[in-house]
């Protein structure tokens, strides 16, 4: 309709100025600086098309050599930028191929070309790295930083180099501000509360579990776990005070969050053995050990009795054993003390178990000192020690 309407209009406006034109003299008289021109108009009409044509011709001329430079300029820029590119994707290629020298000229040809640190960097960085010059790297990255879109995989980097080095106070900060940057990152909410656990600063952990629990960048296990280590800690300085009620209540909360923190147990029953709650005590050690056995449950069910005779301990360690009967360090924990109660059948019986159950420093460190003690053969001791040698240490 818009269209019918507007053809109307122009067929209208067409013979409009027809009917003008014809109305019009045939004589046409132009006077201008003494000059004078007599022509027709069809004559005076055609010769104005003819200089618009020739204006506009004039027009089109002097634009196109006007903007010569500025094309030619551009065609440049547009040539360099493509080989530019060129070489930053073949730099990339070469990356997976572990080619070293390639990578490295490429990257410099790919910075020259495009002079934008936000599309090369991936590639000086790779290209640094796989060259071992940890200086050039830092510089890399510390480039990295005065750009937003590359300011965090800077302070990853950066990050990493710290870690490596062993900056653990510039490796925190690296952490804090990348977290502040990208909260939903994966794995580095915890790195930083390992960092930040590591230098005592628990307000700050704690703070670093909100986020992480915000972004779900933590499994509720693991959330629960460090949770109650923040607890623990607290529950500590709480203890150092003085304040006992408040650290055993910080302790209790641990071991509720997570039942296998065995050093909240340890602290929350030696609170209760302190204030003469012995049986709390040993309820709670009891359950402990039940979840997760460990020798630390074992020395705290241990002090629980400290007038004990050596058989009176053999008795007790029985009494936590029980609820974990067929735990290794149950039966370790047995076997010491039946060593230091001199029950030699007992303890080697106990350790002949562990020994086919989960070989160990600790468990051949023992056999060695049941040798020793019982027959008085250091040749069959030296040989269970040679052998302990050649374990690690057990972990505490």
């Amino acid at each position: 309709m818009r269209r019918l309407l507007g053809y109307l209009i122009v067929t209208a406006l067409v013979v409009t100025a027809a009917v003008w034109l014809a109305d019009q003299p045939d004589q046409i008289t132009v006077r201008w600086q003494g000059w004078r021109i007599d022509t027709k108009m069809p004559v005076l009409l055609f010769a104005l098309l003819v200089l618009a044509a020739v204006a506009a011709f004039l027009g089109r001329v002097t634009r196109s050599v006007v903007g010569a430079p500025a094309r030619i300029s551009g065609s440049r820029q547009t040539e360099r930028a493509l080989k530019g590119y060129r070489a930053l994707s073949e730099g990339l290629a070469a990356v997976a191929t572990g080619d070293t020298r390639r990578v490295a000229r490429l990257a410099h040809q790919a910075e020259k070309l495009l002079k934008d640190p936000s599309l090369t960097g991936l590639l000086t960085v790779q290209a640094a790295r796989m060259g071992g010059d940890e200086a050039e790297l830092r510089g890399r990255f510390e480039t990295m930083l005065t750009r937003p879109e590359t300011a965090f995989l800077g302070l990853r980097g950066l990050l990493d180099l710290a870690l490596r080095q062993g900056e653990r106070e510039a490796a925190r900060d690296y952490a804090a501000r990348a977290l502040a940057l990208q909260p939903s990152a994966e794995g580095l909410a915890g790195t930083l509360f390992d960092l930040q656990a590591e230098a005592g600063l628990w307000a700050e952990a704690e703070i670093t579990l909100g986020i992480a629990q915000r972004y779900r960048t933590m499994g509720e296990e693991e959330l629960g776990r460090r949770r109650a280590l923040v607890l623990f800690a607290r529950a500590q300085a709480a203890d150092e005070r003085g304040n006992r009620v408040e650290a055993l209540d910080l302790a209790l909360k641990a071991r509720k969050i997570d039942p296998a923190c065995t050093a909240a147990v340890v602290l929350a029953a030696d609170i209760q053995r302190r204030r003469a709650k012995t049986r709390k005590a040993e309820q709670m050690l009891q359950a402990a050990f039940r979840v997760a056995p460990h020798p630390a449950l074992v020395a705290a069910w241990i002090a629980c009795g400290p007038d004990d005779s050596p058989l009176d301990r053999v008795k007790r360690v029985k009494r936590l054993v029980e609820v974990n009967p067929t735990s290794a360090e149950g039966r370790l924990a047995l076997a010491e003390a039946a060593l230091d109660a001199k029950l030699w059948g007992q303890a080697r019986t106990h350790l002949q178990q562990v020994l086919a159950q989960r070989p160990s420093h600790r468990v051949l460190t023992l056999l060695a000192r049941l040798e020793r003690e019982e027959n008085k053969d250091e040749v069959a001791a030296l040989a269970w020690l040679a052998k302990a040698g050649a374990l690690a240490p057990d972990a505490v």
